[in-house]
């Protein structure tokens, strides 16, 4: 084994080493276990659609500078003693770049890649719970106008529904907030697997959060409809649980049909040419 293939070799133990230390930093997504482990899929829907990957050679001579791990790590260093994984998650997937660009390139869009590693990481729903409210608060307006235009009574207060004398609350299990970064993954997976342009594919992650946003809001409408139908226990029990299913999969049908519009003629994934 060479130098360069050993510190490649380091490196991607590194990595790896990394990442336990990101999820065990903060275990408070325990109690949403069944929601948050699926993100650590992440790692392997990058490692398949970045492949096949291209060792680069040691004698090449456009090395990224040693000043980004550096940094990097640094960060890393700060981020566990605040701690904040955010900028846990961001500094490791920017050393993930780094091992990328030194040692061993992906032969897709990297941009879209490092989007995925970096969703894999409980971050979003641990310390940004503000999001959620902005997801819900907007969504309960929505409905209200919803029904507005059909003339039903309605009346809302902040994220909690007076529809037809049934109060409807809008928790965030109900708004998908648990599932949001699992949805915002799986849909980056699609764009990156579909879509061959770049700019295009930065124009699919902008629309991105409007679709999972999009896919909420219908469930919400569709969870008021039942309660309204058939009572709140109803809307409660496992039809809560198989809207959360629908939402993901109305979010991937309509990101695999954006996927079309904006690249219906592009290859299946970006692939650089072995001579580079």
């Amino acid at each position: 084994m060479t130098r360069h293939s050993t510190y490649r070799t380091l490196g991607a133990a590194g990595l790896v080493l990394g990442a336990g230390l990101v999820w065990t930093r903060d275990m408070s997504w325990i109690d949403k276990s069944a929601d948050m482990l699926p993100l650590a899929a992440g790692f392997q829907l990058a490692a398949w659609l970045g492949g096949p990957w291209q060792m680069s050679e040691d004698s090449q001579s456009d090395h990224p500078s040693l000043a980004w791990p550096i940094l990097a790590g640094l960060v890393f260093a700060v981020a566990w003693i605040l701690p904040s994984l955010t900028l846990l998650a961001l500094s490791w997937t920017a050393l993930a770049a780094y091992w990328m660009r030194r040692w061993c390139q992906p032969q897709t869009n990297i941009i879209g890649l490092l989007l995925i590693l970096a969703l894999s990481f409980p971050w979003m729903v641990i310390e940004w719970p503000q999001i959620g409210w902005w997801f819900r608060l907007s969504a309960a307006a929505s409905v209200e106008g919803f029904f507005n235009l059909l003339q039903m009574p309605v009346e809302r207060h902040g994220t909690e529904l007076l529809v037809l004398g049934e109060s409807i609350h809008i928790e965030p299990a109900c708004a998908g907030w648990n599932m949001l970064q699992l949805t915002l993954l799986a849909g980056a997976a699609i764009g990156v697997h579909d879509i061959s342009k770049r700019p295009r594919f930065l124009i699919f992650l902008l629309l991105l959060p409007a679709l999972a946003w999009l896919a909420n809001f219908l469930r919400i409408l569709l969870l008021s409809a039942l309660s309204l139908t058939f009572g709140l226990a109803t809307a409660e029990g496992v039809w809560h649980g198989m809207t959360g299913l629908l939402v993901i999969a109305v979010v991937l049908g309509m990101a695999k049909l954006l996927c079309r519009a904006l690249d219906p003629d592009g290859p299946v994934t970006i692939r650089r040419s072995h001579s580079q």
